[in-house]
């Protein structure tokens, strides 16, 4: 899925930063704040954040309107008086923002050098932007139905990777289920694989597929199933630990090569090359999974640790939606840019689609949730904006139409009620994107709606609908 999820961007061209300094570096250091007006009258906060390192500064910028953390900048540099600063990768060519200190040091004026006379004047700040989290499942004026057992909530940061997040929560979660001693697993493990398996399916098919870094629970699933799975204390996936997770440079870089690749291919390619050609710029990002390591005094692989302090059989889990485009009660490769690979979802009416997920929470089996988040997702809830019945052919025309689409990947692992009565579900996020960091309660006619996909334990589906399937339908894939 894609979900990068400090929302599409629609910073937008919107004159993103300014910095400026002299020649010394330690004007540089700090952070600045400044406000921006855009076309559409909308007024942002940008903060700049400069550290210097040896003989070069790197920058990175917040948005609290935008729910935008530790935004990446492709560089910056000083000539003189000014500072420039390369917004390239996130806003596209030509978007360097030229910053000029005023008399004093205390005012830094800029404007972009191309793409529009948007003007930011930054001044020192102690402000620091902090995305508001959701982090206790247990909401004021809502009461907990069920809520089954998982781990810590996770941080996607500046990453695609909602679905690797997700998968892994709902991979812990599975293990504790079984009995397991619980285990928080690193999500960027199951990455590298699939971005490369990816990458050589974008050639093979001579680039007539979506390339980016979101996907969906399959991929994580079968990374786990090939590869095992570590711990995130032993593997985070950071070259440098203190950093945060950034991955829109790699995700450019990686676009460039695979289009390279596709362009002039002709024969002077191999899937041995290509495929160490972009393990070398992932490895450049992310950094490379120990082969054996040491976990509570015991010496495994990441099949080992996976076999043992896990213990889940991928091939147990199956992806269910609920369209009308394809026969109910039979399997089909769901048409979404994510579904890469070609996998293939059981397609249920409505009414199973409901009850499986139901049943599933209520018997302590979680579920992985697949969907939309461009309407109603903010402040720790998933709401639609006005009433409405959600019947299978409005569910349908949503798909259709792209108002439901895969953004977002998320856990549920719990219902509450409001005052009144009415069905929430407690959601597991992995973003602080609209400020739904940490836990998000979603209604029922959101998830009716707006869910493209779930992921449940076979065992999950209730026997009244099993019986409805032939035995072959309830196989992984």
């Amino acid at each position: 899925m894609k979900a990068k999820i400090f929302l599409s961007l629609m910073l937008i061209f919107t004159g993103l930063l300014a910095h400026g300094q002299s020649n010394t570096q330690s004007r540089l250091r700090g952070s600045w704040l400044g406000t921006l007006t855009i076309p559409n009258g909308t007024v942002l906060r940008i903060v700049m954040n400069f550290k210097s390192h040896d003989k070069h500064v790197t920058g990175s910028f917040d948005v609290p309107e935008q729910m935008v953390k530790d935004g990446f900048i492709d560089s910056v540099w000083v000539a003189k008086d000014s500072v420039f600063a390369d917004f390239t990768t996130r806003l596209g060519k030509g978007a360097i923002y030229k910053g000029v200190y005023l008399p004093g040091d205390s005012v830094i004026q800029g404007n972009w050098i191309q793409g529009g006379a948007l003007p930011l004047n930054l001044r020192p700040t102690t402000y620091v932007y902090t995305p508001k989290t959701n982090l206790n499942p247990q909401f004021d004026g809502y009461k907990i139905v069920k809520l089954i057992q998982s781990t810590p909530t996770k941080d996607q940061q500046n990453t695609g990777t909602c679905w690797s997040h997700a998968t892994t929560s709902f991979i812990e979660t599975e293990a504790i289920r079984l009995g397991k001693k619980p285990v928080v697993l690193s999500p960027m493990f199951f990455v590298i694989p699939t971005v490369i398996d990816k990458a050589e399916r974008y050639i093979r098919l001579q680039g007539n597929l979506s390339f980016s870094e979101g996907d969906l629970t399959f991929s994580a699933l079968k990374a786990y199933k090939e590869f095992g799975a570590i711990p995130e204390a032993v593997y985070s996936g950071k070259i440098d630990t203190a950093s945060i997770h950034e991955h829109l440079k790699m995700e450019s870089t990686l676009k460039e090569k695979l289009k390279g690749y596709v362009d002039v291919g002709r024969g002077n390619m191999t899937p041995d090359e290509y495929r160490r050609s972009v393990a070398d710029i992932i490895y450049k990002t992310m950094a490379k999974a120990p082969q054996t390591f040491n976990y509570n005094g015991k010496v495994y692989t990441a099949k080992s640790f996976a076999e043992e302090k896990i213990g889940i059989n991928p091939d147990n889990y199956i992806e269910i939606t609920s369209y009308t485009h394809h026969p109910f009660y039979s399997k089909f490769a769901l048409e979404i840019g994510s579904n890469w690979n070609n996998n293939s979802y059981l397609n249920v009416p409505l009414k199973d689609f409901t009850a499986i997920i139901d049943h599933a929470l209520l018997n302590n089996y979680s579920v992985c949730w697949d969907g939309d988040i461009h309407e109603g997702y903010g402040n720790g809830f998933c709401k639609l904006d006005k009433n409405e019945e959600i019947t299978q052919r409005v569910r349908q025309k949503a798909f259709d139409n792209y108002t439901t689409q895969d953004d977002h990947n998320m856990h549920i692992i719990g219902i509450a009620d409001d005052s009144q009565g009415k069905r929430f579900y407690i959601v597991k996020n992995s973003s602080a994107g609209a400020d739904c960091g940490g836990y998000v309660y979603m209604s029922k006619e959101y998830l009716l709606l707006k869910t493209i996909s779930v992921m449940v334990h076979k065992d999950a589906i209730p026997r009244a609908i099993t019986k409805k399937l032939k035995p072959d339908l309830l196989s992984s894939n």
